[in-house]
């Protein structure tokens, strides 16, 4: 099977509970670590019930960047729970 041009190659999926201070840190140095290697991603950021600005910022990083997704789950759920999600 080959994969079209434009597919989605690598998928990053980072649950996250009150980690406002934290998000825009990671992601900088997720999006250096992918500048060396071939291929189109995608990082889902998910929130995991924070009661901080989380969701807001992980807002502001998909409006500034495509790659970026962010769910929110209502309350805290869990690691697991976060990366099933």
């Amino acid at each position: 099977m080959e994969l079209l041009a434009d597919a989605i190659r690598y998928s990053i999926v980072i649950p996250l509970f009150n980690e406002e201070k934290n998000i825009r840190p990671l992601y900088s140095r997720i999006v250096d670590a992918m500048a060396e290697l071939d291929g189109d991603y995608e990082i889902v950021f998910v929130d995991d019930g924070s009661r901080d600005e989380t969701f807001n910022i992980l807002s502001e990083l998909c409006e500034e960047d495509p790659r970026v997704l962010a769910l929110r789950l209502r309350r805290n759920f869990g690691q697991t729970a976060g990366l099933q999600a």
